[in-house]
């Protein structure tokens, strides 16, 4: 798999923190984390962190700033992650910048009908299939729910994406038993080896913790057993500025630089050297809605402001979002939110940039705006790509035989040089009169009819059928399983009933 240049080569970026900054932010975590600490719900983890050198009472944790700067440097700067063949894929590290869509959805507009209902197993499968057509969307997360199966949906999500996917994935588990499903699951993949998987990672788990300042039992555990098998992992809180969050764009940072180095240092603890993510996503409440603004410019400033400090401050593998907007259609709004956001992801050199094709707050998937944001990234990328001077691209020749009142239509470089300029698989770049002649469509509907001919024509990117029968041998014992815990609990609704 021939991998796309990420690198921004201009020269420069996007900051929005000065060095000075860094060192502040910083600082004040350190502060935040020795004098409030975190309440950490889960008993190994609290013992492993005293012996650490934290202090530990109850179930609230204080960090001196020598066990968070000690599990810092313990962290590698880099993670490599490969597709599901075993290709090199992702060089995660720097300011290389790598785009993917969002996760688990519970509306999703309907392709055909254009109105917003609620996922299903249909929906996940077909959504991973148009995700993995799209060039630019260089990795997976599930982007729909799977109500059918209420308590294993993450298993079905994370079945469809390496069914029918050969790109590397985000995952999002439920807790520490459906963390295991979908290792067995990619661990099919490389040939049943978790130290095969640890060499050539397919995916990094996504974990959160509770804003603000709480370790949940479920998310500390998925952390920890990552950590143990080497496997990458992220723990990404999500504050909302005024809610679960200081109202303030400095405050918010404080907070959830504190809670993303929470996770990392309890996966450094466990494991020294093991690969962590940085980042997380800061959403300031709109005071109108008392919703997250999904695509606000504050928004925008605060969580691209987090991954610039992960990469040059702490030296880190860094998360970003990008390409998700407020509004409930992929209409103008969306398409201004999520391109501005996608710039400002790919200027600041955040590593692994999600959520492209997420409406409403993430609540409602668009597969429109993911054929349209990938159109965003790649008109991005040719941006990034910057201007080629090297000699051959100077075309001193072409300019010296053609001299005054030439023209340029018959040099050979008109003809082979082209491929210097981008083109889109959306936009119209026709006259008028041959637009009208087409069929006057708006980039909206093009991208729907592209969405629709990917549906319905496309070949699904399966796996080997070996491999695929193994795959659905996983998900239908989880089943199995899933029928016999419902029929328990059942049972013992009905005895409790009897009983009273």
């Amino acid at each position: 798999m021939e991998t796309k240049n990420p690198k921004f080569k201009g020269r420069s970026g996007l900051n929005f923190l000065t060095k000075e900054d860094m060192q502040l932010i910083h600082s004040k975590t350190l502060e935040l984390l020795q004098d409030v600490g975190a309440e950490v719900q889960h008993k190994e983890a609290r013992e492993l962190l005293k012996k650490a050198g934290c202090q530990v009472v109850k179930k609230r944790v204080y960090f001196p700033p020598s066990v968070v700067e000690w599990a810092i440097k313990q962290c590698p700067s880099r993670i490599l992650l490969y597709d599901r063949e075993g290709n090199f894929s992702m060089d995660v590290s720097g300011k290389n910048a790598y785009y993917g869509v969002g996760s688990a959805c519970p509306n999703i507009i309907d392709y055909y009908t254009k109105e917003v209902r609620l996922t299903n197993e249909e929906d996940n499968k077909l959504c991973v299939k148009v995700a993995d057509a799209m060039p630019y969307i260089d990795y997976m997360m599930s982007m729909c729910q799977v109500y059918n199966h209420p308590k294993t949906s993450y298993e079905h999500e994370y079945a469809a994406m390496i069914r029918y996917s050969s790109k590397p994935q985000v995952v999002i588990t439920a807790d520490l038993e459906s963390t295991k499903n979908v290792v067995e699951m990619a661990k099919v993949v490389r040939g049943g080896s978790m130290d095969e998987l640890a060499r050539k990672p397919l995916f990094i788990l996504y974990c959160e913790p509770t804003s603000p300042l709480v370790c949940t039992k479920e998310s500390i555990e998925k952390v920890m057993y990552m950590a143990e098998n080497n496997l990458p992992v992220l723990y990404a809180p999500i504050p909302m500025n005024g809610a679960t969050g200081p109202i303030t764009c400095a405050g918010a940072m404080i907070q959830a630089n504190a809670e993303t180095l929470l996770g990392l240092i309890i996966a450094q603890i466990v494991r020294p050297g093991c690969p962590v993510l940085y980042g997380a996503i800061i959403t300031n409440m709109d005071l109108k809605s008392l919703q997250p603004t999904y695509a606000s410019p504050e928004t925008m400033m605060e969580s691209l402001a987090l991954s610039e400090m992960g990469c040059d401050f702490y030296n880190l593998p860094t998360w970003g979002t990008a390409g998700c907007t407020s509004s409930k259609l992929p209409d103008a709004q969306a398409v201004m939110e999520g391109t501005q956001y996608i710039t400002l992801a790919g200027l600041s050199g955040a590593n692994v940039i999600h959520d492209v094709g997420y409406t409403a707050f993430g609540l409602t998937y668009s597969m429109d705006l993911v054929v349209m944001m990938n159109d965003a990234i790649g008109r991005v990328r040719r941006l990034f790509d910057g201007i080629n001077l090297t000699p051959e691209y100077l075309c001193m020749d072409d300019l010296k035989e053609v001299g005054p009142k030439g023209h340029f239509i018959g040099q050979e470089s008109t003809l082979y040089k082209n491929r210097e300029n981008w083109e889109s698989e959306l936009e119209d770049r026709n006259e008028y009169d041959r637009w009208e002649a087409l069929g006057a469509s708006s980039m909206e509907q093009r991208a729907n009819r592209k969405v629709l001919d990917i549906i319905e024509n496309a070949p699904l990117n399966t796996l080997p059928e070996e491999l695929d029968k193994q795959i659905v041998d996983i998900i239908n014992r989880i089943d199995d399983n899933e029928k016999v815990e419902c029929a328990d609990e059942l049972a013992g609704i009905q005895i409790a009933n009897a009983a009273s």
